[in-house]
């Protein structure tokens, strides 16, 4: 950043759009069977759904935030951020 702009993401193609948003609604799917089906967990599939649409639908996650008992285990685990924040490490 010499000049002083800010960096922007490529643009993702229309296949890979479609790609992600196919995966987010397919793991909405999943945990919503998680929801019936005991032993089948919720919350790791929905977690899933709100990465991928953070990236491609971000007024869709709010429903799933909204949620009573799975909403706020999704909420601190994008607090935690694991994979999205980028740190440098220094050399000691």
């Amino acid at each position: 950043m010499v000049d002083g702009s800010i960096r922007s993401r490529p643009k993702r193609s229309r296949a890979a759009h479609w790609a992600v948003d196919g995966l987010g609604a397919t793991l909405v799917a999943v945990g919503a069977v998680g929801v019936i089906i005991p032993g089948l967990p919720t919350t790791v599939f929905w977690i899933g759904a709100v990465a991928c649409f953070l990236k491609t639908r971000p007024w869709a996650v709010r429903p799933l935030l909204k949620t009573p008992v799975v909403g706020p285990a999704i909420i601190g685990f994008l607090r935690w951020r694991p994979f999205g924040a980028r740190q440098r490490r220094r050399a000691r």
